[in-house]
C-alpha cells in the first residue's frame, strides 16, 4: 500500500499521454453520460441530478491536475504545454465554432481542469512565501471559486464573457511560470 503513494516521475511522452488521458476522461464523462444518465431533459445546471453528476468530473479534474503536477518534475515544460493548450481550447471554444455541437461538453471539460489548476497554483504560490506569491494564491483561489460558482450554480452569461479572457490570460501566465516551479514538496 505504501508504494501506491510513492513519487512518480513521468518522461515527456508519458506526461503528455497522461495529460491527454485526464482531459479525455473528463470529456467522455461529460459528453456521453451527461445527457443520457443525469440530465435527459437538457436542464443542465438547474437540475440537481446534473449537479451531482458533475462531482465526477470535478474529482477527476482536481486529482488529475495534482497528479500531473506532482509527476512532471523531470519534464516541467509539459505543464506549460498543457496550460497553453487549455488556454487555446478556451479561445477556440469561446470565440470560434471549432468544436461545433460539442461546445458544451468542452466547457464542462475545461471548467474542472481550470478549477484544479487554480488549486495547484494557489498552493505553489502560497508556498513561495513572499507577499506577491500570497496575493497570487488568493487571486487563484478567488478565480477558481468564481468559475466553480458560475459553472455549477449561477451560469451568468455576462460573467462568462469576463471569465473567458481572464481564464486564458491566467492560464498563459501560469504556463509561463509552471516550467520553473517545482514547489509543493519539501526537499
Amino acid at each position: 500500500m505504501r508504494n501506491l503513494f510513492c513519487r512518480c516521475d513521468l518522461n515527456a511522452i508519458q506526461a503528455i499521454a497522461a495529460s491527454a488521458f485526464v482531459a479525455l476522461a473528463i470529456f467522455a464523462w461529460t459528453e456521453r453520460t451527461d445527457v443520457v444518465v443525469a440530465d435527459p431533459d437538457g436542464l443542465s445546471f438547474y437540475y440537481w441530478p446534473w449537479k451531482l453528476w458533475q462531482i465526477g468530473p470535478l474529482l477527476m479534474g482536481f486529482a488529475g491536475v495534482w497528479w500531473l503536477w506532482l509527476s512532471t518534475r523531470r519534464v516541467p515544460w509539459v505543464r506549460s504545454l498543457a496550460l497553453g493548450i487549455l488556454a487555446a481550447v478556451v479561445f477556440a471554444n469561446g470565440y470560434t465554432g471549432l468544436f461545433g455541437e460539442y461546445w458544451g461538453a468542452v466547457w464542462r471539460t475545461v471548467n474542472p481542469l481550470f478549477i484544479g489548476s487554480c488549486s495547484v497554483a494557489a498552493v505553489v504560490l502560497w508556498r513561495r512565501g513572499c507577499a506577491a506569491g500570497k496575493v497570487g494564491a488568493a487571486i487563484s483561489v478567488a478565480l477558481g471559486a468564481v468559475v466553480f460558482a458560475n459553472a455549477y450554480f449561477v451560469n451568468n452569461g455576462i460573467l462568462w464573457q469576463i471569465l473567458d479572457p481572464v481564464r486564458m490570460l491566467t492560464e498563459l501566465a501560469w504556463a509561463a511560470a509552471a516550467s520553473q516551479a517545482n514547489v509543493v514538496e519539501s526537499d
